[in-house]
């Protein structure tokens, strides 16, 4: 059907080599795999459905084009029951933290709903309401006040199916923990916000920093935001911790511009504190014997190799280099080297016992 002919079916993958200044890390997010809540039936029954299925089936674009339809026979559901914090602040689900953007999308969800179906009901079951930002504990004011939305602070223990209605148990904690029973017709669930498949092994290969759920770590949370303690490579957005759209916006602009900076200069200035190998005078003469046991212990991959040749052009050794610019002065490949072959400059066995001799 593409009139431009488009469409390459013989096209093949291809291994592409960049040699590259600065890389941004910007990988995303994945939702929590619903298999993990037997107790809500998702999977079971198929009107249990997960916030991105909900948000495509009201848009406009969608299966229904915008219409609200139940998945199991096409009804319209009279009443919505919508599950916050799905699998998040839950060790139990091993995802103890926030994910932030849930309490926001959900309430947004409700009065999407409202607004298609004027005689519904919406209940949101929620833990607490977190929305921290501009206007954002307004627009759920708004959905509570204006849209009729039923808020009940407290969890649900279990959904289950009963004369074509999604039986829906939970607790009202504002009520003392009294006991709550709905019919629902459709629930949607707020499932966790993980990071990325793969973002460990990721990580590792580029020697970047990142937290026990495989989120990206920054190099400082105030003043080194959106950089990692490796040179040159930067983050955006939820591949370091679950973000919402704005935050996203401006995260990935900052990288943008420590990008922009990076570039914008031929030279670059560093910390004067970095490792150095130490050289005799001579072509060949160093401490080193190019064990390289610091190239594989140093965490910002600052260590090259140096091939020292002749003048006839014959290798003579292969010695440790430090890339300056890669260098962050944390002193791992001093404590590494057997032979002593590696300071920092500044801080050199001999600078400090000169200064314990003048003492």
């Amino acid at each position: 059907m593409c009139p431009t002919k488009a469409i390459r079916f013989d096209q093949e993958d291809e291994l592409v080599t960049l040699d590259v200044g600065a890389i941004v890390l910007s990988t995303g997010f994945k939702v929590m795999r619903t298999d993990q809540f037997p107790e809500y039936g998702y999977g079971a029954y198929p009107d249990v459905l997960d916030g991105l299925q909900f948000e495509r089936l009201a848009s406009a674009s969608g299966p229904t084009l915008g219409a609200m339809r139940r998945p199991s026979d096409g009804k319209e559901p009279e009443t919505v029951v919508f599950l916050a914090c799905s699998g998040s602040r839950d060790r139990s689900k091993g995802v103890p933290y926030c994910s932030k953007i849930c309490c926001m999308y959900t309430a947004k969800h409700a009065m999407l709903y409202k607004h298609k179906v004027h005689h519904g009901k919406a209940y949101v079951f929620y833990m607490d309401i977190r929305s921290g930002g501009k206007d954002y504990d307004e627009f759920v004011r708004r959905a509570i006040e204006e849209d009729d939305v039923k808020y009940i602070r407290g969890r649900v223990s279990r959904i289950y199916q009963e004369d074509g209605k999604l039986v829906v148990k939970g607790a009202d904690t504002l009520q003392g923990g009294e006991p709550v029973e709905i019919r629902a017709d459709m629930v949607v669930l707020a499932t966790a916000v993980q990071a990325q498949d793969g973002s460990e092994e990721l990580a590792q290969k580029l020697h970047v920093s990142y937290d026990p759920y495989h989120f990206f770590a920054e190099s400082h949370p105030k003043l080194k935001p959106v950089e990692t303690n490796t040179a040159g490579i930067f983050l955006a957005g939820a591949c370091q911790a679950p973000r919402d759209i704005p935050e996203t916006v401006a995260q990935a602009s900052g990288a943008a511009a420590k990008v922009a900076c990076l570039f914008s200069r031929d030279e670059l200035t560093r910390e004067p504190q970095v490792a150095v190998v130490n050289r005799i005078p001579g072509p060949t003469f160093s401490y080193c014997v190019g064990c390289f046991l610091c190239q594989s212990a140093c965490p910002y991959q600052a260590i090259e190799q140096e091939e020292i040749r002749g003048r006839d052009g014959t290798l003579l050794k292969t010695l440790a280099k430090v890339n300056a610019g890669l260098c962050q002065g944390c002193g791992t490949c001093v404590a590494t080297c057997r032979t002593k072959a590696i300071d920092i400059q500044g801080f050199s066995n001999e600078q400090i016992f000169a200064e314990l001799m003048t003492l």
